[in-house]
């Protein structure tokens, strides 16, 4: 293993190599079974900061120890700065994890430091990178650990939680790597919220979006928030599977069943009208020492997750939980035990964030695209703390942890690059002014929900009628963005009638998707920007490409008389 203050210095800086170097060695370091683990609170995630901070100071950078023992970088001339941007993320992984989650957002921040202090750049605003800890929930059962304690929200259930190996309480793990454990047991936040002007963070996708549309990086809109039950019980009546008749069954697994179809149907139709919504139930297990093929199970257990990043949607779907579990008790002769719904809120990012990182973006190349986050980030503490908040999603592959994460260097150098103009635009309207700290109140990618709508549907021609179907009321419902409603429906609705019974190869599908994604994508990164000449040329490049495509068929159609 490399010690970090002998890494090898090019005579020209090349992001993308140091950024392999680093990535390599944590992981040597980190390494598992298969894939790494770095856990929460830990020895190992401690060597993971202090080799991280290591780096930093061979590169002539500031490297602090904050209250809550995470690691705080700036260039020498911004470590006292009393305002700052702040760009973080967490250096723990999960068990046998990847080693891009949490990690790619440290070492973007830290390494445009590092590109900043080689080239003699200023930066329009002082600017810190925190590595965090305690981010997964892997260890303990709650989330964002670090990040709370760092913003005195850390719950005192929360510092009760055991480890999930060892039995002892995070408050005690937490002690032990030599955090002041008083203000964080009295709520007291550990660092000055005012001095945060804003907080960014770059983090791989842990979907398949950016994959699907074929981009390197997408600007973020907000981040689902969920209501959870861990673990649901259904209690019915065990029996003979060939002896009991319908008339007389209490079957758990079955009512089961029917909660779960009742949410799916409702997931299908709420996302038919344009709204954000995701159902999962990722365990489901009956008794293995009483479970058998022929027998009728007395109970099953199973979990519920259902995401939004709306709030209105979490409490609709959360009463109609509710009231179809009253039914089918009622109307199965069984019983569910729902347990505790944990909730977390949804976290919208900053509107003027938004635009300025989409501006940054546009400026270096890269095609303007903002997604929703479906998994839960740091950026969401700091944004309900009312701290501005922003982040960048960076192309990955295989999903997030498990040990096949699959980051390719040169996304990650783009990803990089849009932070660092970012931060070297004094132009940037964020940096013009503090009323900017303004969240936004839309609820994220309006346009794109369009063609979440087809995804979702199975890319099939009745996804595109749906889709026709929301693009069409949401017209009606948002007049500003009616116009570019218009458009997208209107191409879906041609799509549709124009390959209604006719037996299409996916790939056609798939290109036809991948077109109205890009459509979409431009309509949502033009709209949140304030200027509406930036949002009329938009609309007026989709315009031009949609009359462009109707005309290839005709064109191919008069070639062929």
């Amino acid at each position: 293993m490399m010690n970090a203050a002998v890494l090898e210095r090019s005579a020209c800086f090349d992001i993308g190599s140091l950024a392999t170097k680093l990535f390599a060695e944590i992981a040597t370091r980190t390494a598992d079974v298969e894939g790494v683990s770095r856990p929460a609170f830990s020895k190992i995630e401690t060597e993971t900061l202090q080799f991280l901070a290591g780096f930093a100071r061979s590169e002539g950078l500031a490297a602090q120890w904050d209250a809550g023992r995470n690691v705080v970088f700036s260039l020498p001339e911004h470590s006292d700065a009393l305002q700052y941007i702040l760009i973080g993320s967490h250096v723990d992984s999960v068990p046998r994890g990847g080693n891009f989650d949490g990690l790619a957002g440290v070492l973007a921040g830290l390494l445009c430091l590092v590109r900043a202090r080689r080239e003699g750049s200023r930066f329009a605003e002082p600017v810190k990178v925190i590595a965090m800890r305690g981010e997964e929930s892997a260890w303990f059962g709650p989330c964002y650990m670090g990040s709370k304690a760092l913003l005195g929200v850390l719950s005192a259930a929360e510092l009760a939680a055991r480890h999930k190996q060892d039995g002892r309480s995070l408050d005690e793990h937490m002690q032990a790597i030599g955090v002041d454990m008083a203000p964080v047991r009295a709520g007291k936040p550990l660092l000055d919220r005012a001095a945060v002007k804003a907080y960014l963070e770059l983090h791989i996708e842990q979907g398949p979006v950016l994959i699907e549309r074929n981009l390197p990086a997408a600007v973020v809109s907000g981040i689902r928030g969920n209501f959870r039950y861990k673990k649901i019980a259904c209690f019915g009546e065990a029996g003979h599977s060939g002896a009991v008749p319908l008339a007389y069954r209490h079957d758990p697994v079955l009512a089961m069943a029917e909660l779960l179809n009742v949410l799916d149907a409702a997931w299908h139709d709420f996302v038919a009208k344009g709204r954000d919504l995701v159902v999962t139930s990722g365990m489901v297990s009956t008794d293995q020492q009483k479970h058998a093929l022929s027998r009728i199970p007395d109970s099953v257990e199973f979990s519920l997750d259902i995401r939004s990043q709306d709030r209105d949607m979490l409490e609709t779907m959360h009463a109609l939980v509710l009231k179809h579990v009253a039914r089918i008790e009622r109307e199965r002769s069984i019983r569910f035990d729902l347990g505790t719904a944990l909730w977390t809120s949804p976290a919208l990012c900053s509107k003027t964030l938004i635009a300025a990182l989409t501006r940054a973006a546009e400026t270096i190349g890269v095609p303007p695209a903002l997604i929703p986050s479906g998994g839960g980030h740091d950026a969401a503490v700091f944004s309900e703390a009312d701290i501005p908040s922003g982040m960048i999603f960076v192309r990955n592959r295989n999903g997030s942890h498990n040990p096949q994460e699959a980051m390719d260097i040169d996304d990650f150098k783009t990803a990089a690059s849009v932070l660092y103009q970012f931060l070297n635009d004094p132009n940037q309207a964020f940096h013009q002014a503090r009323a900017a700290s303004q969240t936004a109140k839309e609820s994220g990618p309006m346009f794109t929900k369009i063609t979440d709508i087809i995804r979702q549907k199975g890319n099939a021609v009745r996804a595109y009628h749906a889709a026709a179907v929301a693009a069409q009321e949401a017209a009606i419902a948002d007049p500003d963005r009616a116009v570019g409603y218009f458009m997208l429906g209107l191409a879906a609705q041609e799509f549709a009638d124009a390959n209604y019974g006719e037996p299409l190869h996916a790939h056609v599908f798939d290109q036809e998707l991948s077109r109205l994604d890009e459509y979409a994508g431009m309509l949502d990164a033009a709209f949140a920007n304030p200027d509406a000449d930036v949002r009329l040329r938009a609309l007026s490049t989709v315009a031009l490409g949609l009359v462009s495509h109707r005309r290839r068929p005709e064109e191919a159609s008069s070639a062929s008389a």
